[in-house]
């Protein structure tokens, strides 16, 4: 388990939930130090995940799943907050996702319940509370799981 990356993932989280830009500069900076420390192969699977994930929340938003006070588009905390998260799926979890199945589901339940929490803690964010909004999330998730268990197999 690599503890370093786990505990900054969730520190970052919640810094940047509860004071969005205010602390994107340390959440990037630990980013950076980790990023240095992973090879060639993990930064290219972080980057492709981050991608992923920025474009899937960017149709969510403009589908009315998600949406952000004053916000066109994903605000800056919510970008960083995907580069850290797809580290944390390079580091950490995509070592347990290599069962797509136990992937996608993990991913389909856990991923809404982010945002739930995220848009009850920050007040910038809102999900739509309603049954579309949740299958789209959960659809959404249970993809990205799948998809960073399956990346594994290119830096492992």
């Amino acid at each position: 388990m690599n503890w370093p990356v786990l505990i900054g993932f969730k520190l970052s989280w919640f810094a940047l939930v509860l004071f969005q830009n205010l602390l994107v500069i340390p959440v990037l900076l630990f980013v950076f130090w980790s990023l240095w420390r992973c090879s060639q192969s993990e930064r290219l699977i972080w980057l492709v995940l981050a991608a992923v994930g920025i474009s899937l929340d960017s149709v969510l938003q403009y589908s009315g799943v998600l949406s952000f006070n004053g916000a066109a588009w994903l605000p800056l905390w919510m970008l960083v907050l995907w580069l850290v998260f797809s580290l944390v799926v390079v580091k950490v979890f995509s070592v347990y996702l290599q069962k797509y199945w136990l992937a996608a589901l993990i991913a389909a339940v856990s991923g809404p319940m982010a945002y739930l929490g995220g848009a009850a803690l920050s007040g910038q964010m809102q999900v739509s509370h309603t049954t579309e909004a949740y299958i789209a999330l959960a659809l959404c998730w249970a993809c990205f799981g799948v998809l960073s268990g399956w990346s594994r197999r290119f830096y492992a």
